[in-house]
């Protein structure tokens, strides 16, 4: 467990209030005893188009992982990076819910933004005050690319809008239900009741 997952874990325990009480991982673990909080990410995360997965795993090698040669390999390398990340065998259970509270504090912060219809009237605006600087800039050549490529965003971001607000929402349902510190709590004592060594998740 990294440093970082350690902070984190302690840091967002302690935040988030013990009196949630959402469908507990405990429960599903009763019903699929393989069934752990990252491999329940990892379906979701599944379920996502290549174009989100790829915009999750690159946040995943900013803000999450060591070393900054993970930020050198191609998005498609990311993804299969993350995807190990989540699906690792035989993680201890205190690993497990390390993990679970890193991705789900670096994805929220990452991503919140995009849940919202005020978040991307935010990034319109932002857009189109880049358009207009560049065509008043006295560097001609360098300005109208920029306003060129700021009119290519412009032109897909009420699809890409669209689509991270699905996101969200999807997300949010997850988190609730899944992913709270109550239910992570349930589910690492039932580990610790069903494994003799302490719990080794999956």
């Amino acid at each position: 467990m990294t440093m970082i997952e350690r902070e984190v874990a302690a840091w967002l325990l302690n935040v988030f209030p013990s009196h949630q009480t959402h469908v507990g991982l405990a429960q599903r673990s009763t019903l699929d005893p393989p069934m752990t909080p990252l491999t329940i990410i990892s379906d979701w995360f599944e379920e996502q188009d290549t174009e989100v997965q790829v915009e999750i795993a690159g946040m995943a090698a900013l803000l999450m992982f060591d070393g900054a040669a993970l930020l050198d390999l191609g998005s498609q390398e990311q993804v299969e990076f993350f995807r190990h990340w989540l699906s690792e065998a035989g993680l201890q259970t205190h690993m497990v819910v390390g993990r679970v509270l890193t991705f789900r504090a670096c994805f929220e912060y990452f991503a919140e933004n995009k849940f919202t219809d005020f978040g991307w009237r935010l990034s319109e605006k932002a857009l189109r005050k880049a358009i207009e600087e560049s065509e008043r800039a006295a560097n001609f050549s360098d300005s109208m690319r920029l306003a060129s490529n700021a009119r290519r965003v412009l032109d897909v971001l009420p699809a890409r809008k669209s689509k991270w607000i699905e996101v969200g929402k999807s997300w949010r349902e997850l988190a609730d239900a899944c992913l709270t510190s109550s239910a992570l709590r349930n589910w690492a004592s039932s580990q610790t009741e069903q494994s003799p060594d302490g719990g080794r998740a999956g």
